[in-house]
């Protein structure tokens, strides 16, 4: 079944929270806040809509992934420790707050994602096949229109892509959302569920950085929720 390439506002009843992320918009003029930022946008005018919540911290099983250090702040290469969260800010850091504004998607969530797919590692190949920072597939990256899937920022904006077309499909569910980016959509949509325990594992570890990259990053920075001022086009959703 070929990828559907439309990105769309999703409306979603959520209740206010630090992990509840809204989209909201005034006059051309577009921010995506979370919850504790989300009243100072509506007193400007803005009409702000919930696009995600993640669940409770302390609901969250500890992660176990494997050689995986609780008090890790960085992950680490043959290179040495890098500068940021989410790798060197000189090369990654600017790919991956460009796909968190174009596709309104956490950009804690793009760097937990890479974090566990790859760890960071460009030319990474899985043995299933997966490639890159994000590992897509090779007929997923060809329906998003990747032609280097090494290349990182092709990588980046095309992954975080499809996990906004999941995020849709999903209904703002990270949950599920994460279980398809890592089983496929079809089997999650016909279990109604996340289908294995390895995709369960996978779950909790994309949360667990998820939430280290949430505490180290200030939420009001680009790094967490931001304020993204565009004009207003179709590829914004």
């Amino acid at each position: 079944m070929r990828l559907a390439l439309s990105v769309v506002t999703l409306v979603i009843a959520l209740p206010a929270s630090a992990d509840t992320f809204y989209l909201c918009r005034k006059a051309g003029a577009t921010a995506f806040a979370n919850g504790p930022t989300v009243a100072g946008y509506k007193r400007q005018g803005y009409a702000c809509t919930p696009r995600m919540q993640f669940p409770d911290r302390s609901s969250q099983p500890a992660s176990r992934e494997p050689g995986d250090g609780v008090q890790s702040s960085a992950p680490t290469t043959p290179l040495g420790k890098f500068a940021g969260p989410a790798g060197e800010r000189e090369t990654y850091e600017p790919y991956i707050r460009e796909a968190a504004e174009r596709y309104k998607v956490p950009a804690n969530l793009i760097r937990a994602v890479i974090r566990v797919e790859s760890n960071f590692r460009p030319h990474a190949v899985s043995q299933a096949g997966a490639q890159g920072l994000m590992q897509l597939m090779p007929r997923t990256a060809k329906e998003l229109g990747v032609t280097d899937a090494f290349d990182p920022k092709q990588s980046i904006l095309n992954g975080t892509k499809y996990l906004r077309m999941l995020i849709n499909r999903f209904k703002g569910d990270p949950k599920l959302t994460l279980a398809a980016y890592h089983a496929g959509p079809t089997i999650v949509e016909a279990r109604g569920d996340i289908p294995f325990e390895a995709t369960r594992q996978y779950v909790r570890n994309v949360l667990t950085h998820f939430y280290r990259y949430r505490d180290m990053v200030p939420s009001a920075s680009p790094g967490g929720a931001t304020e993204v001022r565009t004009p207003a086009s179709p590829r914004n959703p």
